[in-house]
């Protein structure tokens, strides 16, 4: 193993350590409480981090017209929900158990007629409020609903964000990429569910609108509805007081299917794009504002 080989593995060791301390206290802590008390922790630490200037700038291009008071109020509350979220993920398994009593849905019955068509259904949404809670609402159509995710940087914590994901929202998991492009088909075809988050930067995509600026977009979700004919959902996520959550299954929508495939992909990645911006003006507090999109 070579030196650098060795100090990465070491940093990630301290770095799991350092996280599993926090999670312990979290689990310790309970669900409601550790939600309060890392929302509370996450607003004075996080603006220290380098990180914060890229939500600072992102939020102040999204909306010009706010003053710095503004700015300044939207990303500590969004650091507040990053916090909530920290501290409601170290107790995922305990969120589930109360889903009935802390998860409100509403607009599952359109999802339900087109889910019983057997077709299957593509479920995507952002990083708003706390985003693990979509997958655990999705149960209620598909037990075998599939998460798209993309893999952790520390193989540590990888394996712990998977062990508490199966356990907690969703039981198939599969990493974006190529194989899971065709696993997802493949989940697709057999009729079942798939919950993706179609909100990170990309390399490659579409250079698509979002919040009034270019924005490279994924488009590998959009290609697969087109090509297989999907209905896809947007699902929407919104926080409540002490942990509860209002989850909303819009209705469901075709892609577009014309002569010009390309041009069909397009529109319909800027589709969802428009649809997930309208639900981020709604509690612009609640997205992850960190995410260098419009890099």
């Amino acid at each position: 193993m070579g030196t650098a080989v060795m100090l990465k593995t070491f940093k990630h060791v301290i770095e799991f350590i350092s996280g599993m301390a926090f999670i312990t206290l979290s689990r310790h802590m309970g669900l409601e409480r550790s939600s309060q008390f890392f929302g509370n922790l996450f607003t004075k630490i996080g603006p220290r981090f380098p990180q914060n200037k890229i939500a600072v700038r992102n939020l102040t291009a999204a909306f010009p017209e706010a003053d710095e008071a503004v700015i300044k109020s939207l990303n500590i509350e969004m650091w507040r929900n990053l916090g909530m979220f920290f501290g409601e993920f170290s107790n995922l398994d305990r969120l589930r158990a109360e889903a009935d009593k802390r998860i409100n849905i509403s607009g599952w019955d359109l999802t339900q007629k087109t889910f019983d068509e057997g077709r299957g259904l593509i479920f995507f949404s952002g990083h708003m409020g706390n985003w693990e809670v979509m997958a655990a609402a999705t149960h209620i159509f598909d037990k075998d609903v599939m998460g798209v995710y993309r893999k952790a940087s520390n193989p540590f914590f990888e394996k712990w964000i998977t062990k508490i994901r199966n356990k907690s929202t969703v039981t198939k998991l599969v990493q974006k990429g190529a194989d899971g492009a065709k696993n997802i088909i493949k989940t697709l075809k057999a009729g079942n569910t798939v919950c993706v988050l179609n909100d990170q930067k990309m390399n490659d995509g579409a250079e698509l609108k979002f919040f009034n600026r270019r924005a490279m977009t994924a488009t590998a979700i959009p290609k697969i509805a087109r090509k297989f004919n999907i209905p896809m959902v947007f699902v929407s996520v919104q926080r409540r007081a002490n942990s509860h959550f209002d989850v909303v299954f819009h209705p469901p929508f075709l892609p577009e299917t014309t002569e010009d495939a390309y041009q069909d992909i397009f529109n319909t990645a800027q589709k969802m794009n428009d649809i997930l911006e309208e639900a981020i003006r709604q509690q612009p507090a609640h997205w992850l504002w960190l995410h260098n999109r419009w890099k």
